[in-house]
């Protein structure tokens, strides 16, 4: 029996005009049209909807709609495992975080004076848990500014990079943890000002950053539960037109 928009809306607490939005993403499977060309959503489609409102959350549109297209393909398992992978990528961002702690509030003198000069970019990933692209697009806009090898113009880094790396990513997902944009621009403004040594600001830039990643984290742990239900549904085809109220209550 054919489900009205309205209903729908209604239930999930959003417009008819986001659910049409929804539609035109690819969020959805096709929604069918009657003969007067109303749309007529199913039980499936609300199953849906009610997992793309629990995963909005922890996941952005585009990571939805990569994993629902795998979902409506009946590739569930492939679809569950790039859910994983954001999980992986959060625990990845927890990981640098506890790097930044130990690099400024808990400083490790222990490499020696000749070490100094004697990191290339792979170290410094290694190091730091940051990807080498993401290093190397920083120096190439300037973030940071890497030596070259005479010999080969290989990167060379040294331990003051690896601090102003963290630097710059625990400013970048300080913006993020405050609900801000950011932008290359802000970053390097934002590091210009930057004290390493103002362990107060610190402390509380990295609590903030570790808040939201504990946000973030229950907030996917209940979508990837979401989209799993929604797995099951798909593969059993069973889908039961009260669940919109149900989980909303």
């Amino acid at each position: 029996m054919a489900i009205r928009p309205v209903d729908i809306a209604r239930k999930l607490g959003i417009s008819t005009t986001t659910l049409r939005k929804y539609e035109k993403w690819g969020l959805t499977p096709p929604v069918p049209r009657s003969a007067t060309r109303y749309r007529e959503y199913t039980d499936e489609h609300v199953a849906y909807f009610i997992c793309l409102r629990e995963m909005l959350h922890g996941f952005t549109l585009k990571q939805i709609a990569e994993i629902f297209r795998e979902v409506m393909a009946l590739k569930t398992d492939t679809a569950l495992w790039m859910a994983n992978k954001a999980q992986a990528d959060l625990h990845r961002k927890k990981r640098i975080t506890e790097k930044i702690v130990q690099n400024f509030l808990q400083p490790n003198n222990s490499r020696n004076e000749a070490n100094r000069c004697l990191l290339t970019i792979n170290d410094v990933s290694r190091e730091t848990g940051i990807p080498v692209s993401t290093i190397r697009y920083w120096d190439q806009v300037g973030l940071i500014s890497a030596r070259r090898c005479s010999s080969n113009h290989y990167r060379m880094f040294t331990d003051d990079h690896v601090r102003q790396v963290l630097a710059i990513y625990a400013l970048k997902l300080s913006v993020f943890a405050n609900g801000r944009k950011h932008s290359i621009r802000h970053i390097r403004e934002e590091l210009r000002e930057f004290n390493p040594d103002d362990r107060s600001r610190i402390m509380k830039m990295t609590e903030t950053i570790r808040q939201y990643l504990n946000q973030v984290n229950r907030a996917q742990i209940r979508g990837i539960s979401a989209l799993y239900h929604l797995c099951r549904q798909v593969e059993t085809n069973q889908f039961d037109q009260h669940e919109v109220s149900s989980k909303q209550s």
